[in-house]
Parts: structure tokens; sequence; C-alpha cells
């Protein structure tokens, strides 16, 4: 292959790739309501209905820094890039960059150093992972808090409620009501996020290890995580 058709195949690459860790990164969580369940021996399930944002699209129309046709190239830009995650169920444009979402999975961590990421690896507004020493820590992003007051300045808000609902034990948290949960052995811990400034959700617990081996107690074999590197 010729040196210069290669250079420009690299190019297009690293232009592509780059392009789908930005389209991963910015999303905001508008108005929502998430419940997140896991068991102490790894199951896990999340659901997701609300409104998701992508930022810099946002901040651009409000500034009237792009034209219509771009607003509308990028929408379908995004919507296919939803549209590949099979878990979002339903997905619809409302306008300036936001998506009304339903979004359902179900999973099995099986082993220590793995994660589920929401919406991505890249960009998560959420992650659940397991570590080496036998706990669960969910934690969320920290970037609405970070960038409070550009998301503020373009009209950006958020508000909604988090849940988490397990059978393991917690160790630590910062939620804002614990309750027993109407499924037995459950307690339920949920988080009113009222503004962009309000603390990201935080929770630690401690997995069911096997006596005989001294290891957690995983199910079955993994689905629906990621091989988690320790970065929150």
């Amino acid at each position: 292959m010729p040196p210069n058709r290669l250079k420009r195949i690299s190019i297009w690459l690293a232009s592509a790739v780059t392009s789908l860790a930005l389209l991963a990164s910015c999303w905001l969580p508008e108005q929502f309501e998430t419940e997140i369940r896991f068991t102490s021996t790894g199951l896990y399930g999340v659901t997701y209905i609300g409104v998701i944002t992508y930022a810099p699209l946002f901040g651009k129309i409000a500034r009237g820094q792009i034209s219509k046709e771009d607003v509308d190239r990028q929408i379908q830009q995004y919507l296919k890039f939803l549209k590949g995650d099979s878990a979002f169920k339903e997905i619809n444009s409302i306008g300036n960059g936001r998506f009304q979402v339903r979004y359902e999975k179900e999973g099995q961590f099986a082993g220590n150093k793995q994660s589920f990421n929401f919406i991505s690896r890249q960009g998560a507004m959420f992650r659940l992972r397991t570590t080496e020493d036998a706990k669960m820590i969910l934690a969320g992003s920290g970037q609405a808090l970070l960038y409070a007051d550009r998301f503020e300045e373009v009209g950006l808000k958020m508000s909604g409620l988090i849940r988490v609902v397990t059978d393991a034990e917690v160790l630590e948290h910062n939620a804002n009501f614990v309750r027993q949960s109407p499924t037995p052995g459950f307690t339920q811990y949920d988080w009113r996020i009222r503004n962009l400034r309000d603390p990201p959700p935080r929770l630690i617990a401690k997995l069911k290890v096997d006596p005989r081996t001294g290891v957690p107690a995983f199910g079955a074999g993994a689905s629906g995580v990621d091989t988690d590197d320790g970065k929150e």
C-alpha cells in the first residue's frame, strides 16, 4: 500500500476513534429516575427513564454558535450512537441535543476488577464496579458538579431520583434516605438530586465470600460488564 494512502487511513482511523470517544463522553442526565439493583453474588440490573442531554450541542445551540443544518446532522449522529446499544428500549429526540430514553439492562459480575458503565465506559454517568477486596462500588460522575457554572450559564439543569436496591452489606454511602425494600432481604438507598451542585452518589458494599475459598461467591459467567482499570 502506498505510504501516503496508509497515512490517510491512519489519520481517518484516529479521527473516527476520537469522534466515538467524544460521542460517549459528554452526556448529562437532566430529569430522570434510575434504579440500580445488585445482589451480594454480583447479579445486577439497571433501569433509567428520563432525559439525557449532549451538553456540548446544547451549549452551542444556546449560544447561537451552530446552524440548524449542523444541529439536525448531529442529532441524527447521536441517535445512531444511542441506538447502537440494545439496552436503550426507547429513544426520542426532544430538541436541542436532548433525548427522552428508557434504558433497561441486566448482567452478572463474575470476578474482581469488572465494571458496568452508564452510558458508556468512555463517559459514564455512573459506574458500578468490583474491586480486588470483594467489594462493589457505585460511583456517580462528578461532571455535573465540576462544570456546574458552565452548564447553568447555558440553561442546563439536573433533577431526579437515583435508587439502589441490594441485599449486600453496605459499608458506606451518602444516600439521602434508607429504608427496607418491598423485596424481602433487600434494602433501598435513595438519592434525591435537586440541582447540578448536589454531590454524586457513592456506595460501597461487601460481596458475599465463599468460606471455603475466601473469594467472592459470584454467580454464573460474566455478562454485560467490562474489565475495569480501577479509575473512577
